[in-house]
């Protein structure tokens, strides 16, 4: 598999300079696939003989079609619960909400490997520690077995539901015999629709399966709970839609990565005044943001949360600093200090947003010719060279850090020149150690 070298992951100049992502994207899946087979000795003992069964099926599939199984290790149902269950020594607190969503992955993974059509011709898997809830993006929605219900069986045809050794609940998985059921009496199962397509690009999610969403390390918040804010799904897909055509109109290459890498969007709540979002390193392909009238305040974040998940994913096959945790510098973007792994996420985030703002101003879009829309302009290049003068001034990157710091660099110099022409001083506000 190809390096991360961490060049190409700032912002792809076309829509089809995609494959540093690509690459970082696939390592992951793959460092995934691996974790979940060998993930047995994490999960309770009574789950561990189904698990083997089911990572002897994974194995399988990986002779016969690598890349479609490595694919259901990127359902936000699936790859998220894997990753907080290495983190439950870490986050006691949270270690019953982490233990549930790992007891769900399992069935959450066979659903992906059927729809995919994974599952041998004339072969079923039975899972028979109950029968949670299952959502999948492919479908649309969230399936609940009917009351009762003791278990799950998985075919390449059928999903069913079973309590005892009776068969409750039958799901066609083909996918014209699919859309019919989900539209008539879901064949047995309740269907609810939690995924709202967002144009070509994501979805909006009123489902989490992340058991870590109400952890928060953003001193003005308290943690993601799924809220659509009193809003109707409606509104939230009609803004987030004019989002991503700024997005595609603009940063055409970011856009064409959103489509690879950003599966959902989770609902937080709705702020005309304060506008938050945020990410997980462990929820890869998702972000979670409140909904607030101002489609810029709302293109700016998914811009910068996207390239959260863009680092964050490369992270997992890429080590980009030396002194990344410790100690603690001034932030330019938050009111807590903050380690240099921070800062780079900020700069990472914040320097493609600055050149949207440029793009759109270049092109003579209405929005530019307010004076606020400068005013952010020139707020976010401050910011961004303060947080990259913190770094050049302490940073021990590693070779693919500095790769990606030059990419970054380039960025900063062209926004730079513009300030320096117009005679505006860019002199940082500080970066004392806290």
């Amino acid at each position: 598999m190809n390096p991360i070298t961490g060049h190409g992951l700032a912002l792809p100049a076309q829509a089809t300079d995609t494959q540093a992502l690509r690459t970082a994207y696939a390592r992951y899946l793959a460092t995934s696939c691996s974790q979940f087979l060998a993930a047995g000795d994490e999960l309770p003992s009574a789950m561990r003989p189904a698990h083997a069964r089911v990572a002897t099926l994974v194995r399988e599939s990986l002779g016969r079609s690598q890349w479609p199984t490595l694919t259901c290790f990127a359902s936000p149902m699936v790859g998220t619960p894997l990753q907080c269950l290495f983190l439950r020594a870490d986050l006691p607190a949270f270690a019953p909400r982490i233990d549930a969503a790992a007891a769900a992955m399992t069935p959450h993974l066979l659903l992906e490997l059927a729809l995919r059509g994974l599952i041998p011709d004339g072969q079923s898997i039975l899972w028979e520690h109950g029968a949670p809830p299952l959502a999948a993006i492919a479908i649309g929605a969230q399936l609940t077995a009917p009351a009762g219900a003791t278990g799950l069986r998985f075919s390449r045809s059928h999903l069913s539901a079973v309590a005892g050794g009776d068969e409750v609940a039958r799901l066609p998985l083909e996918r014209a015999a699919l859309g019919r059921a989900l539209g008539d009496d879901g064949g047995g199962f309740a269907v609810a629709r939690c995924f709202h397509r967002i144009g070509t690009a994501t979805h909006l999610a009123t489902v989490d399966h992340n058991p870590i969403a109400a952890f928060e390390a953003h001193p003005d918040k308290a943690g993601n709970p799924v809220d659509l804010g009193g809003r109707p799904a409606s509104e939230w897909v009609d803004v987030l839609a004019q989002c991503f055509d700024l997005v595609e109109r603009y940063l055409p290459g970011e856009f064409a990565e959103k489509r690879m890498l950003l599966h959902e969007i989770i609902p937080v709540g709705y702020d005309t005044v304060t506008h938050l979002s945020a990410s997980y390193r462990e929820a890869v392909g998702t972000v979670y943001m409140t909904l607030h009238p101002s489609v810029m305040i709302m293109t700016e974040a998914v811009v910068h949360e996207f390239q959260h998940n863009k680092i964050n994913v490369s992270a997992y096959g890429a080590d980009y600093l030396g002194n990344a945790f410790h100690p603690l510098y001034k932030s330019p973007v938050r009111p807590d200090p903050r380690p240099l792994w921070g800062i780079l996420l900020a700069v990472h985030a914040f320097l493609p947003v600055a050149e949207l703002y440029r793009r759109m101003r270049d092109d003579r879009h209405a929005w530019a010719a307010h004076p606020d829309f400068d005013r952010r302009m020139t707020e976010i290049d401050l910011k961004n060279h303060e947080g990259m003068e913190m770094l050049r001034a302490n940073a021990q990157l590693t070779p693919a850090g500095r790769a990606l710091f030059d990419d970054l660099e380039a960025l900063e110099r062209r926004h730079l020149a513009e300030h320096r022409a117009r005679g505006l001083d860019t002199t940082p506000t500080g970066s004392h150690v806290a």
